[in-house]
């Protein structure tokens, strides 16, 4: 039986057979830092479901958040392709 993959690697071959650029290798550096960034935003995710009681607020915070999350992260795969 073949091995099975997450959702990460289907994702990256989906990506590829769409005509995708090709995958990013990270450093392990680069790796804790993505982490981290990760890290940071799920305690900022969980302060906003704490502190903010309004629903609609509390979602368009977290949407705020995710979309600076996702910025973050997406420049230190900017970097990693400037280097390449």
């Amino acid at each position: 039986m073949g091995e099975l993959k997450s959702a990460l690697e289907l994702a990256m071959e989906k990506a590829k057979r769409m005509g995708g650029e090709e995958a990013v290798s990270l450093s392990s550096n680069q790796k804790e830092e993505i982490a981290e960034i990760r890290k940071i935003y799920a305690a900022k995710f969980a302060e906003v479901e704490i502190l903010v009681q309004d629903k609609e607020k509390q979602e368009k915070e977290i949407d705020r958040l995710r979309r600076e999350r996702d910025r973050k992260i997406e420049s230190v795969y900017q970097k990693v392709k400037e280097k390449s």
